[in-house]
């Protein structure tokens, strides 16, 4: 499981991990790229609106994006907690 989150600034560091990672996480305002045991992040809202365009025309065919997160121990109250509601 991952532990280790490290914010990356410069958009093509960001572009080269990403190239190494089968997924590529969005939820705004971040991109999250998974290389081994440690999660790269880059924050959208610190980059201009055309590099941001760029990025996403780069990892287009990589990139998921996450309506919404739940924290659960386990796929039972994962389950359950989607019962109650």
């Amino acid at each position: 499981m991952v532990r280790e989150f490290l914010e990356i600034d410069d958009l093509e560091v960001f572009r080269r991990v990403a190239e190494q990672s089968p997924l590529i996480i969005r939820r705004d305002p971040f991109l999250f790229a998974q290389y081994y045991a440690i999660m790269f992040f880059i924050n959208l809202a610190s980059l201009d609106p055309g590099d941001v365009r760029r990025l996403f025309d780069m990892l287009k065919g990589k990139t998921i994006i996450v309506k919404n997160m739940v924290k659960a121990s386990s796929i039972a109250e994962f389950v359950e907690r989607g019962q109650r509601e």
